[in-house]
């Protein structure tokens, strides 16, 4: 590990707690985007078994002043962090960073939030501490090698998320440098998610545990309780564990500003299911659109995606809709025979179609550094699918997916995904009104929940 002065742990406490500058309105919009999307796909779970299975398992709830979003009841933010986060997570709708390899507002925005309520924070300071604790993401994943961990079977937003998420907490709560210092190494203690579960309830609950964590790390700190003041690179401390040879100065260059989160931008989901389908359901829809082919013609699908691109795809013959989430050869089926890949496509009766198994039978994937068609460069990731049938050959492929920082949902786009997740959940919620509530938040003078949910 590259040794440096100052230690790192200093530095993400430094950056914690110093002003954060000049805010652009890029950087605000930016931030207010990803609470949109966010509180919206949490919605959209209300009656995920995910979130009510944990609701039921919680039992009665400890008063306190942070708002669980799906029911607009009030709990201590340690449990509205859980709750938030599960549910965040549990339809796979989240956004995404290709720098941290994972899902970064469904970690900070459920503690960040919950901690906002706590402290009587203003809308603009809650916003200030997401981009420091997305910066400290940022900063931390720029130091590792992202893909041998997650490879290694670590899920990332957990692992990186809640210690982002505790400097962000740390920032609201305005604790002081051995405070944040000892939190952050709580947090680090923390730190968890194995892979081998996605696919199933357990995999949202990461982000949710993850967001617990940092608040429970930054609250304990503020009581006096102790860690490892050096903990991110100290001998057994967390990059020893996480990733071993991490380049300490990479992270250091990150910890100024709101460069950091500009730089490394969002990427919104389009489709409900893992980021890595994304590319491959785009490039489905467009082969359907644009050949009208008949899927019942279809002889065999096969599908390339760069090195890599299968690691969080684990279920190859789905029977679940959670399974169908991370299954490539389940969302090329449904988009070819159903021409759309949405929140309904992921229960069980829909993975369980008879023509879907069939023509999932039908379809093989590989790896490759060069695509098998169309250019050899490629940024972050690619899909490449061949269809053949009876009257010939059919590609298509596609780098950028819909959604994508170098391919924004509009405004537009975001708010109809907003009302569609409020639809889907069922529960009547007058998405015109929250949204009103949370494109404004940055002049709320005391974050108190969301008007909208409580009148509900």
């Amino acid at each position: 590990m590259t040794t440096t002065a100052p230690r790192l742990t200093e530095a993400v406490s430094a950056y914690a707690r110093a002003p954060l500058g000049p805010v652009s309105d890029e950087v605000m919009g930016l931030a207010k985007r990803t609470l949109v999307d966010t509180i919206g796909v949490a919605l959209a779970a209300r009656a995920e078994p995910a979130v009510t299975i944990l609701e039921r398992t919680l039992g009665a709830l400890p008063e306190g002043p942070s708002t669980i979003w799906a029911t607009g009841a009030r709990t201590s933010a340690t449990t509205a962090a859980l709750l938030n986060g599960t549910a965040g997570h549990a339809l796979d709708f989240d956004d995404v960073t290709d720098i941290t390899y994972g899902h970064p507002s469904v970690v900070l925005w459920p503690a960040i939030f919950a901690a906002a309520e706590q402290e009587g924070s203003d809308g603009r300071s809650m916003l200030e501490a997401f981009v420091v604790g997305f910066g400290v993401q940022v900063a931390l994943a720029s130091a590792m090698d992202v893909r041998a961990h997650y490879g290694a079977g670590w899920h990332s937003t957990a692992t990186i998320g809640v210690i982002g998420a505790a400097a962000g907490v740390s920032r609201l709560m305005r604790l002081d440098d051995d405070q944040t210092r000892c939190a952050i190494g709580l947090a680090a203690s923390m730190a968890g998610g194995s892979r081998q579960n996605f696919g199933t309830m357990t995999k949202p609950l990461h982000p949710g545990l993850a967001a617990e964590s940092a608040v429970m790390a930054a609250r304990l700190a503020s009581n006096g309780f102790t860690a490892d003041v050096d903990q991110l690179d100290s001998a057994l401390g967390y990059f020893s564990m996480f990733s071993p040879g991490a380049d300490v100065d990479a992270a250091l260059g990150r910890l100024s500003g709101t460069d950091a989160f500009l730089e490394a931008g969002v990427n919104v989901k389009k489709y409900p299911c893992c980021y890595n389908t994304h590319r491959t359901a785009d490039a489905t829809l467009d082969l359907r659109e644009r050949s009208g082919i008949d899927p019942s013609s279809i002889d065999s699908v096969h599908v390339v995606l760069e090195p890599g691109g299968f690691d969080p795809l684990l279920h190859h013959r789905p029977q679940t809709g959670l399974q169908g989430k991370f299954s490539v050869e389940y969302v090329i089926a449904a988009a070819l025979l159903d021409g759309r890949v949405t929140l309904a496509t992921f229960t069980d009766d829909q993975v369980q179609r008879p023509e879907i198994q069939a023509l999932i039978a039908k379809i093989t994937w590989a790896t490759a550094e060069v695509p098998p068609f169309g250019p050899a460069e490629w940024d972050q990731a690619y899909s490449a699918i061949t269809v053949e049938t009876p009257a010939g050959r059919l590609e298509m492929r596609t780098d950028v997916p819909r959604g994508d920082r170098r391919a924004p949902l509009s405004v537009d786009d975001l708010e109809a995904k907003f009302i569609d997740c409020c639809e889907f959940s069922g529960q009547g919620w007058d998405a015109r009104a929250l949204l009103d509530e949370l494109w404004n938040i940055d002049g709320v003078d005391r974050v108190s929940g969301l008007k909208s949910l409580r009148e509900h």
